[in-house]
């Protein structure tokens, strides 16, 4: 990564210039792709590097404390990723209907309410923290939640920016806070390990990477990104489009962010080890698939927003790709995962190879609901977005209560709860009855 300039070169609207023209769309997209792909690998490298070191160093009683705390924050984060759909489709929708824009319409700045909304964050979490935090961190380790406060605030900025980069076509600014958040993360964590295992340590360096990742890459063109950031959209309606999706945001971290979070509520106290364990799976298990898709995400929704009638054709292409992936690493998790995992990480992992491959196969489900999801989103359906996110989310947590063992109530909750958000965002997705088999981005829920 040497330089951050704008590429400019935002997924182009498929035109009738003839066939050169779609070659350089697709080179673009393949560039755009492999852009975000590629940062997302060091990220999640770097994530993995985190988990490992963090477990080995502190043991499974001790990585649970510090799941918990990575899952309470990155739940809100998770919570915040609505923020950033919604700049990515506010600025891609704005840069597709420039032209239409009369001179004298209200615009509103996406950095400035993402400002707003840093400090409402940052008092939510201290607040709620009361309630939260003691039974889930644990007496002793409840100051944690100042540090989940302080990220989340952080992360309003990091998820408006990237959304403006994303919506705007920036891929190697967008690139560069996805990789960069990531590396900073991990040196931060490995220099903090090295001299002490304090959970308020590991915290620290857990959340610097928001605010200097976005710095760092803000600096390289802060003119354009400004600029990009003022969109032909009141605050008023910018503020409710962000509820709606910060509310399937808050479905979506349930389902991926805060899982571990939500699974510490239903084990025994006694259980810390077991918890680590299970935790620990459902990391590994999920991130070959959720990482890539998470960090692509907002890529989708700018090319469901700027090529809307191939919307379905894409996300049968995606589905089944997904679906052809996570069969490879069920058969992987169940001939190799147990003891690859404990070669690596220690033989304090205490979980047999069905519950793994059980929650690999989970993760493909909530894969290709990331992928329906950014279809409905492109359209501008924030409701049925968030609706399809809420039920899944919701069915996951009332499996939880079944009368089975820890390990299988995750798996089957993680499958079934995405199952049902994938029902509910095809049929918004599904032909209107005037017969338009790919209705246009611009339809549905009108623009505040």
């Amino acid at each position: 990564m040497t330089s951050y300039e704008p590429l400019n070169e935002p997924l182009p609207v498929q035109t009738a210039a003839g066939e050169g023209s779609q070659t350089s769309t697709r080179s673009g997209t393949r560039s755009s792709v492999a852009l975000i792909l590629g940062a997302t690998v060091v990220s999640g490298l770097s994530g993995y590097l985190v988990t490992w070191r963090v477990f080995t160093a502190s043991g499974a009683a001790g990585y649970a404390v510090f799941s918990v705390f990575w899952s309470a924050l990155f739940l809100v984060v998770g919570v915040l990723f609505g923020v950033q759909q919604e700049a990515t489709r506010a600025v891609a929708q704005a840069d597709r209907e420039s032209a239409a824009v009369q001179p004298g319409a209200r615009r509103s700045s996406i950095w400035l309410f993402a400002a707003v909304l840093a400090v409402v964050v940052l008092a939510v979490v201290l607040v709620s923290a009361l309630l939260w935090a003691p039974p889930s961190l644990g007496p002793d380790n409840a100051g944690l939640s100042v540090f989940v406060a302080v990220g989340a605030a952080f992360n309003c900025l990091v998820a408006a920016g990237s959304g403006v980069m994303a919506g705007s076509g920036m891929w190697r600014q967008l690139a560069g806070v996805v990789a960069l958040d990531g590396v900073l993360r991990v040196a931060f964590v490995l220099l903090t390990l090295a001299v002490t295992t304090q959970p308020w340590a590991l915290a620290l360096a857990v959340i610097l990477p928001f605010p200097l990742a976005l710095a760092v890459v803000f600096l390289t063109a802060p003119r354009e990104l400004v600029r990009r950031a003022v969109v032909p959209e009141r605050m008023r309606g910018l503020a409710a489009n962000t509820l709606r999706t910060m509310i399937a945001g808050s479905a979506t971290a349930v389902l991926i962010n805060g899982f571990p979070l939500i699974l510490s509520f239903f084990a025994s106290p006694s259980g810390h080890r077991a918890l680590g364990s299970l935790v620990l799976a459902v990391t590994l298990t999920r991130a070959p698939i959720l990482v890539p898709l998470m960090a692509l995400s907002s890529f989708l929704v700018s090319q469901f927003a700027r090529a809307p009638h191939g919307a379905i054709r894409l996300v049968t292409r995606l589905s089944v790709l997904i679906a052809a992936v996570v069969a490879v690493l069920c058969l992987c998790a169940w001939l190799f995962g147990v003891p690859v995992i404990r070669a690596v990480f220690g033989s304090q992992f205490d979980l047999d190879a069905a519950t793994l491959t059980a929650l690999v196969a989970s993760s493909g489900m909530i894969g290709i609901l990331c992928v329906t999801g950014s279809a409905v989103l492109a359209r501008n359906l924030h409701g049925g977005y968030a609706i399809g996110w809420v039920a899944a989310s919701v069915v996951t947590i009332v499996l939880l209560f079944l009368p089975l063992p820890l390990e299988g109530r995750a798996a089957l909750a993680l499958a079934a709860g995405p199952a049902v958000g994938i029902a509910v965002h095809l049929w918004w997705l599904r032909p209107r009855a005037t017969g338009d088999a790919e209705p246009s981005a611009a339809t549905g829920e009108e623009r505040a």
